[in-house]
């Protein structure tokens, strides 16, 4: 059997990763692990009856059509033993022995920051992890999410939007089509960043390889932010692996009336910074000192292209000052810029249309930029 082959092997057994690892160490490599039968197996590790089923089919299967599928694909095998596997990865106690790749690690990926939130995100959630999003890679941070619809989604547009870096990790086979409404996004990810799986080809996504894949988007990541998320939310679940990780944890805070701000605000409470703007997550991290490439030529072109800002009134000025991520109601603004409700209604109407702020329901106001 040949490396590339006994590596697909390896993984199509779909053993936890840190039995992997312990066959790899004992045994040298891939190809020896595969040679192995089940009673040295057993010496090594002790698998359970269904683990040792998939270790024997493994062990037998032919991997042609798997080759196939990653060539169709453009993707292909990145192990533990390479110099692109990810260095924060490596550092956790499950590392995955091999990923499959679409599209490219960098050594810039090392400053990265995980945003997520729930997939039912707000109109606020949704603005605020774009913006954030945005802003972590406009100073060249790879933001690092799960592809789900909503926060996920959100955080990969708002890196893609600033020319950034973004990568996107699946609870399914590289090669399968869920979510399908973020499909489109996965395309373009793949020429700015990467998406990559664990998970054997053709794996379906199910309820227990979330959790599993959480640990990656956490191990990937200096720190993981969560914008928005329920009280029970895969999110806190993925700030939780990050702390027993030794990653810093961030929560933007939300309106008290909203049921998808009580996660992030409990986060809060058990001692997660809390995060209003990029610069609070800057003071809080120590990014390594990589080389990082250039913006992607339509994002600079279109950089050079926009003007500093549009010109602002005395009012426009005032009222942008009262506004932050953290979403405000109209008559709070009005009261701190002691303005009358005409006067501010004018100016905010004019900051929305210069792109600087954004309207949500329940006249509430965010900034956006």
């Amino acid at each position: 059997m040949k490396n590339h082959e006994a590596w697909l092997a390896l993984n199509a057994a779909d053993l936890p990763a840190r039995t992997t690892l312990d066959l790899l160490d004992h045994f040298g490599s891939p190809g020896a692990v595969i040679s192995a039968g089940l009673p040295e197996v057993y010496r090594v590790c002790r698998l359970t009856g269904p683990e040792a089923g998939r270790f024997a089919r493994a062990k037998e299967r032919d991997y042609a059509r798997d080759i196939e599928t990653l060539a169709r694909l453009g993707a292909r095998i990145v192990t533990i033993h390479d110099d692109e596997y990810p260095a924060n990865l490596r550092q956790i106690y499950d590392p995955p022995p091999m990923l499959f790749v679409r599209g490219r690690l960098e050594p810039v990926d090392e400053r990265a920051i995980a945003v997520v939130g729930t997939r039912r995100a707000t109109a606020y959630g949704r603005m605020a992890t774009e913006t954030l999003a945005r802003g972590l890679a406009a100073r060249r941070i790879t933001v690092v999410s799960g592809l789900a619809v909503g926060a996920d989604a959100a955080a990969h547009r708002g890196a893609l939007a600033a020319g950034g870096r973004t990568i996107g990790v699946l609870a399914c086979g590289i090669d399968v089509p869920y979510p399908r409404d973020t499909m489109e996004l996965r395309e373009k990810m793949v020429t700015r960043g990467a998406v990559i799986s664990e998970f054997p080809l053709g794996t379906p996504a199910r309820q227990g390889r979330f959790r599993i894949r959480n640990r990656l988007i956490s191990g990937l990541a200096l720190g993981v932010l969560v914008t928005e998320a329920p009280e029970r939310s895969g999110a806190l679940l993925t700030a939780n692996l990050a702390a027993n990780q030794g990653r810093q944890v961030f929560a933007v805070p939300g309106s008290v009336n909203s049921q998808f701000s009580r996660g992030t605000h409990a986060l809060l409470r058990d001692g997660a910074r809390l995060v209003e703007s990029v610069d609070d997550i800057l003071d809080e991290v120590a990014f390594p000192e990589v080389s990082a490439p250039s913006p992607a030529p339509e994002a600079e072109e279109k950089r050079q292209e926009r003007p500093e800002g549009p010109p602002l009134s005395v009012d426009e000025r005032e009222l942008l000052r009262a506004l932050s991520l953290q979403q405000r109601h109209m008559d709070e603004i009005i009261e701190q810029c002691r303005m009358t409700s005409s006067r501010a209604s004018a100016g905010l109407l004019m900051l929305e249309l210069k792109g600087l702020v954004r309207r949500l329901p329940g006249n509430m106001y965010m900034r956006v930029r």
